[in-house]
């Protein structure tokens, strides 16, 4: 079992490694562009939990509420991410984004009552060490400051809302909660787009659902289902391969150049994402 999680979870580092190209490729608002992405993930997962009838009504009035809260939580982490990226650039989002590892290391043994380990800490910081060499430049004006206070924000989001599904909710099937995350994500932005779902283009329509359903539902879904059986800071270190997944696309795909820098940030975050697939204790 914990082998077939470790490759859900790679797979979805993967996936996740091209999310970050569709914040420059779609040219509409960080709110749109996650609504209808939300849209589009949580109809789709909703179809899925219907045909392998996965429970979708929570008849546990706590459980549910604790549902809508998470639900809520990565409604601001997905839309504070790509303000991030939207008001500075997709490294500076990225490197603000993926401090989540080592506030979900230091968190998640005060919400879950356990001891915090030292090889654990030195494995959180060695990720945000490793994501903050893969940024060429870190300007402090005031759009990227800001941006980094979005990114800062979408990380606290992301962290508590891992480490309280890991805690509370394993006993919900994963498509259904994120057929929750997606269709509640989409309620609470779709009243605040700037443009009608007419208004956009087929092109764009496509980047949109290929978003929302390669880049959004299976990989979220996998990151969920491994919170059934890891903990929060072990998903988080192995998600942050996305980041070298990211670096490796924008090479192919864009013909941004990999320096030395990029490759020792690429390599620390790599080297902890091994440790927590082999060596660490789960």
């Amino acid at each position: 079992m914990h082998k077939a999680i470790l490759i859900h979870l790679h797979i979805g580092a993967l996936l996740l490694g091209g999310t970050a190209l569709f914040s420059k490729l779609i040219p509409y608002s960080a709110i749109d562009i996650i609504a209808y992405r939300a849209l589009i993930c949580g109809l789709i997962l909703l179809v899925i939990a219907l045909f392998l009838k996965h429970k979708l009504l929570l008849r546990n009035t706590k459980t549910l509420l604790l549902l809508l809260f998470c639900s809520a939580l990565f409604t601001l982490h997905w839309t504070a991410y790509f303000q991030a990226m939207k008001l500075s650039s997709v490294a500076i989002g990225i490197v603000s984004m993926f401090t989540f590892p080592v506030i979900t290391v230091f968190l998640e043994p005060l919400i879950k009552k356990a001891k915090l380990h030292m090889q654990d800490a030195l494995m959180g910081l060695l990720v945000l060490l490793g994501v903050g060499l893969l940024v060429p430049t870190f300007s402090l004006s005031n759009s990227i400051t800001a941006g980094v206070a979005f990114g800062l924000l979408s990380a606290l989001a992301v962290a508590l809302r891992n480490i309280l599904v890991s805690k509370y909710l394993t006993a919900i099937s994963p498509f259904t909660i994120m057929c929750y995350h997606g269709l509640v994500s989409a309620l609470i932005l779709l009243p605040f787009v700037e443009i009608a779902a007419n208004e956009i283009s087929p092109t764009n329509w496509g980047l949109i659902i290929l978003l929302g359903t390669i880049f959004t539902a299976i990989p979220h879904t996998q990151k969920t289902h491994a919170l059934r059986y890891e903990s929060a800071k072990t998903v988080s270190m192995i998600i942050s391969l996305q980041v070298v997944y990211a670096s490796i696309f924008a090479y192919l795909l864009l013909g941004e150049v990999v320096d030395l820098k990029t490759l020792i940030g690429g390599s620390l975050i790599l080297f902890a994402a091994v440790y927590e697939s082999v060596f660490a204790k789960h």
